[in-house]
C-alpha cells in the first residue's frame, strides 16, 4: 500500500459522513481499553475495529493487513530479545519453568514461561492499538483530527506543528522513492557495503532535498501574506447514524463491564 492511498482511503471510506469527534471519542475510550485492560478485551477490540474498518468503512482487506503488517514487522525484529534471557550456566542446572533451554560454552539460553507470558501480552496490546489506530487513520480525514483539536482548545502553535510535519510526511516519501529509483537505475545497491554507501548518499540528498521544499513553503506562504497560523476550513457536513452510534455506545459499554468484571483497569 503507498502511504498516499491513507488520505484517498480517508476521504472515500463509506464511514466519511460520520462525526469526525464521534470516531475520534470512540477510539480514545478503546485505547484506553487497551492499554490499561486484559487480553481478553484486547482481542475482543481487535476483531471489533476490524469489522468497523473493513466491514462498515469498506476498506480493502490487503490495505488493512498492509497497515498491520509494517509495525508488526518491528515487533517480530524484537521477539528474540523479549524471548530469550542469556545467563552463565549454573553447576546444577534446574530446568522447571522453562520451555527451551540450550547452552553455549560457559552460558546458557533460556525461553520461560513468563517470557513467553510476556510476548503474549505485548502481542496483544500492539495488535490491538495498531488495529485502533488504523480506523482513525482510514475513516477520519487528517484535516477534520486538526479541526476536533482546534475545537479542543489545543493551542495553535501545536496544530500548526501536526499540519506541516503531516504534509511533509508524504514529501520525504515521494522524495526517498525517487532517489532510491535513481540509484537503481544507476546500478547502486549492489551489494551490502554498497548499500550502505547508497544509503547515506541518499539520507544526505533527502535532507538537502526536503530543506529546499520547505524553503519554498516558507516563501509561497510569505508571498500571501501568512503571519499567524493555518486556517482549514470544513466543506463536508456531517450527519448522525443511530445504528453506529448505539452499536459503539454498547459496544464500548459491554467491554468496559467485562474489564471490570476481569479484574479492572490495570493503571
Amino acid at each position: 500500500m503507498k502511504w498516499q492511498q491513507l488520505d484517498t482511503l480517508a476521504y472515500q471510506n463509506r464511514l466519511r459522513h460520520l462525526s469526525p469527534v464521534h470516531k475520534l471519542l470512540l477510539g480514545i475510550i478503546l485505547l484506553v481499553l487497551v492499554i490499561a485492560g486484559h487480553r481478553l478485551v484486547q482481542v475482543l477490540v481487535f476483531f471489533w475495529m476490524g469489522l468497523w474498518v473493513v466491514g462498515y468503512a469498506r476498506i480493502p482487506m490487503r490495505h488493512y493487513l498492509l497497515f498491520l503488517l509494517l509495525p508488526f514487522s518491528f515487533f517480530a525484529a524484537g521477539l528474540p530479545a523479549l524471548l530469550i534471557d542469556v545467563s552463565r550456566a549454573p553447576d546444577p542446572f534446574d530446568a522447571s519453568g522453562f520451555v527451551l533451554w540450550w547452552q553455549a560454552g560457559g552460558y546458557l539460553f533460556t525461553v520461560s514461561v513468563s517470557s513467553l507470558q510476556r510476548v503474549l501480552d505485548l502481542f496483544c496490546r500492539t495488535m490491538s492499538s495498531l488495529a485502533v489506530f488504523s480506523f482513525i487513520l482510514f475513516t477520519v480525514p487528517f484535516s477534520e483530527i486538526l479541526q476536533v483539536l482546534r475545537k479542543a482548545r489545543v493551542p495553535a502553535l501545536v496544530i500548526d506543528l501536526l499540519m506541516v510535519m503531516y504534509r511533509f510526511i508524504f514529501v520525504l516519501l515521494s522524495l526517498s522513492m525517487q532517489l532510491w529509483v535513481a540509484q537503481r537505475s544507476r546500478g547502486g545497491h549492489q551489494g551490502f557495503r554498497a548499500s550502505l554507501k547508497d544509503v547515506g548518499q541518499l539520507a544526505a540528498q533527502l535532507f538537502a532535498r526536503s530543506m529546499r521544499h520547505y524553503e519554498r513553503l516558507y516563501q509561497g506562504m510569505a508571498a500571501r501574506g501568512m503571519t499567524e497560523h493555518f486556517q482549514v476550513q470544513g466543506i463536508v457536513t456531517h450527519s448522525r447514524s443511530r445504528r453506529y452510534e448505539w452499536e459503539s455506545y454498547l459496544g464500548c459499554l459491554v467491554l468496559i463491564l467485562l474489564e471490570l468484571w476481569i479484574g479492572g483497569l490495570r493503571l
